[in-house]
Parts: C-alpha cells; sequence; structure tokens
C-alpha cells in the first residue's frame, strides 16, 4: 500500500487506540469493505481495510471580528471559502483494523468538541489516552492495520481570523484575507493568497507551498520543500530544508540552515543568514543589503548595496551596481561587472582568490594591499607598487581604473590572488 508522510509518521511516531464520540451530533456507524472515500475530502492512500466510520457536522453563525479555532490530529483540514456569514465543519472519522470490533473500539475513543465562545467558534479533536501502537504492517505474510483517520472540511468566510493546528495530516486551503495562524507537524500546508498582514506558518516535517502572501512570518524545520510565490514583506526561518521563493516586493528577513538550496527571486531588500547552503538569487534590487553566510556557495545575478561576510564560501555576482563591502575567509570572489555609478567597493580577504570586472564606463581610484598573493590587471587599469621592497611577501598599489576619480576601490588580501579585468 502506498504510504504517505503522515501515514509514515504514524508507523514511526504514533502508538495508541482511538475513538470517537460525536458530541451533540447523530453519528451513523457500519462496516465498510472496502472504503472509498468521499470526494472532496483529502486523502493520502487508498483505503481498502475493513473499516469503522462516524460523521460530523455542526454549523455555527460567525460575526465580523470573530475567530476562527481549529485543532486537529491524524487526518486532513481542508478550508473552502463562501460567502455566508458562518462557519459550518464536516467532519469524517474512519477507523481502521483487521478486526470490526477493535476498529468499533478505536472509533469510539475519538470525540469532537464544538462550541461558540464570546472570542469566536472552536473545532477540537480529542483522542482518549491508551496505547497508540498504531500503523500497518506485515507479519508473517499477512498484512495488518491498525489507524484512524479524522478529515475536516471548513466552509467559511475569508476574511475571517483563523487558526490552524494540525498534527499528523495536511492542511489545504485557499484563499484568506483574514489573519492566519498555522501550526502543522508531519504534514503539508497548501494555500492560495494569503493577502493580510498578519500571517504566521510554522510548518516541521512537511513541505508548505503558498502561491502568494502579503507579510508573513514563516518557519519551516525539516521535510520536503518550502515553495512561496511571491510576498510583499518576509521574515522566514528554515531548518533543514529546500526554500523557493518567487519574488519579494518589499524586505526580506530570511536564515537557512542545512538546507540544501535555497532560490530567491527578486527582492527590494534582502537580510540574510545562511548555512551550509547554496543561495542562488536573481536580483537584490536596492542597497543596505546584508548578507552572512558559512559553507555553501551564493551567486547573485545583480545588486545594489551590499555588505557581505562569509566564510568558506564561493561569491559569485554578475552586475553590481550599489556600494558594497566583503569581508570574506575562504574560497573564491567574482564580480563580473562594477558598475559606473558605484562609488566604493571594499574587499577584505584571507584565502580568497578575488576576481573583479569593471563596466567600461567605471572610473575610480584603487588601493590595493596583498601579502603572500598576487596582483594582476587588464589594459583598462593602470598601476604601480608603493611598497618599499620588491622582495617582500607585502605589496601594496595605488592606480587607476579607468581615467581616475572620486571613486574608489580597496582591496586587502592575504594568501589569495587579484585579478582585475
Amino acid at each position: 500500500m502506498k504510504r504517505t508522510l503522515m501515514g509514515l509518521a504514524g508507523i514511526v511516531l504514533l502508538a495508541s487506540h482511538i475513538s470517537v464520540k460525536a458530541e451533540g451530533v447523530t453519528a451513523s456507524v457500519s462496516p465498510i469493505t472496502p472504503i472509498h472515500y468521499r470526494a472532496g475530502l483529502p486523502h493520502d492512500e487508498p483505503d481498502d481495510d475493513g473499516a469503522k466510520s462516524k460523521s460530523f457536522s455542526r454549523s455555527f453563525p460567525l460575526n465580523s471580528g470573530e475567530k476562527v479555532n481549529l485543532n486537529n490530529q491524524y487526518g486532513a483540514i481542508l478550508i473552502k471559502n463562501w460567502d455566508k456569514k458562518e462557519i459550518k465543519v464536516d467532519i469524517d472519522i474512519r477507523a481502521y483494523s483487521n478486526s470490526d470490533t477493535e476498529a468499533q473500539k478505536l472509533l469510539d475513543e475519538v470525540s469532537i468538541e464544538a462550541e461558540k465562545r464570546s472570542d469566536g467558534v472552536f473545532f477540537r479533536t480529542k483522542i482518549s489516552e491508551g496505547s497508540r501502537n498504531w500503523g500497518s504492517w506485515i507479519r508473517n505474510g499477512k498484512r495488518g492495520r491498525k489507524e484512524v483517520k479524522i478529515n475536516y472540511v471548513v466552509y467559511m468566510p475569508t476574511n475571517s481570523a483563523l487558526t490552524l493546528s494540525q498534527q499528523y495530516g495536511n492542511i489545504d486551503m485557499a484563499d484568506q484575507s483574514g489573519p492566519l495562524s498555522v501550526k502543522l507537524q508531519y504534514g503539508n500546508f497548501t494555500a492560495g493568497n494569503l493577502s493580510n498582514i498578519n500571517n504566521y506558518i510554522n510548518v516541521q516535517y512537511g513541505k508548505t507551498n503558498v502561491a502568494e502572501i502579503n507579510k508573513g512570518i514563516v518557519k519551516h524545520q525539516y521535510g520536503s520543500g518550502l515553495i512561496i510565490g511571491s510576498a510583499s514583506e518576509l521574515n522566514l526561518d528554515a531548518q533543514y530544508v529546500d526554500v523557493n521563493v518567487g519574488t519579494v516586493k518589499e524586505s526580506a528577513l530570511i536564515k537557512q540552515q542545512y538546507g540544501s538550496s535555497l532560490t530567491l527571486g527578486t527582492v527590494s531588500n534582502l537580510v540574510l543568514d545562511a548555512q551550509y547552503t547554496k543561495v542562488n538569487i536573481q536580483a537584490i534590487k536596492r542597497g543596505n543589503s546584508v548578507i552572512k553566510q558559512q559553507y555553501g556557495s551564493l551567486d547573485i545575478g545583480s545588486s545594489g548595496g551590499l555588505t557581505v561576510k562569509t566564510q568558506y564560501t564561493g561569491v559569485t555576482i554578475g552586475t553590481l551596481f550599489g556600494d558594497a563591502t566583503f569581508n570574506m575567509a575562504y574560497d573564491k570572489l567574482s564580480i563580473q561587472k562594477v558598475n559606473e555609478n558605484v562609488r566604493s567597493l571594499a574587499v577584505d580577504a584571507e584565502y580568497v582568490n578575488i576576481g573583479i570586472g569593471f563596466a567600461d564606463k567605471y572610473s575610480g581610484e584603487l588601493d590595493v594591499k596583498t601579502s603572500y598573493s598576487s596582483f594582476r590587471y587588464g589594459s583598462g587599469v593602470t598601476a604601480r607598487s608603493a611598497s618599499d621592497e620588491d622582495h617582500s611577501q607585502d605589496k601594496s598599489y595605488t592606480g587607476k581604473i579607468g581615467g581616475g576619480g572620486a571613486s574608489r576601490v580597496k582591496i586587502k588580501s592575504s594568501y589569495g590572488n587579484v585579478t582585475f579585468k
């Protein structure tokens, strides 16, 4: 049987019986063999075991400003928008076992709490405390299964404040204009346009895919990837997961550790702290961006003003059109073209090979100091050694790039060669 992340997590980390008391609702219970889920519910695998099921449905009026809080586990949450001023939640609860008696026992151990309070509407899945040796297995050539699935389908207006808490299952939602808070463990999160300025998403051991987010805080640990199509402002903290962000219209604060890659399209202004990853950025449009990176690579297509501090990181920049400062240890720095509008470029490096190209119209003064390094330059550069001792390993050069002028390029390099193209 095909297993998903939720089912796999159920085998590894779950352990227990489950039961279902549908409080205040009419429930129908029946044996099903085989079971096929209803259309419209998100599901992870075909269900060909015997099962028992119970349904739960509850509606509440929902006024402007009232919050919605959903807390589920071992299933999925599907959010659908509608124009009514109410919330309706349909819940499908299914218990699976090789024994009808055991399946009924599992079903009876789950309850659903639904209530409306002064501060909003609350739905919560409750599972009685007991042994939870769940999952599916093959023993002596025979297949066994014991688990419960609780799937929510929620109909609600898009502008209501929404808090979601989910364990061992996926969350799927369309657009959301109200404030959103999501905490998800062992499942995937998928969303459309999150247009509110208050969004919080925390995912562990899953995949995140958001088409568009206005402003938000996103945290993601472990899993199969984080994808955000576009954002206005983004605060992102990712660990052990690949990150792909299309466009950030304003500023981005990004921290990534141990993911194999961070891919970013365009961003106006960036503060980045990266470790053990490959960073690829198409364009940084404005100045004052700050990048700190340890181990990996940093590739930027074009950038405004930059402050970069790296260790064991190869840095490649296509076009630099703003003032920049680089403090680097180990690996390489390659700037293919320094735009004529750059007034200040400073590099302090150890064990870094430096290669810098300049636009045809660039003019400025150079100040290069090397220690156990060489300095080479092309026809557009004139330089002379200011060192007193020709045989010293410490060298100092001054000169001009193009016709010279107010712009300045200052390089200090130890144990790494410097080349101006």
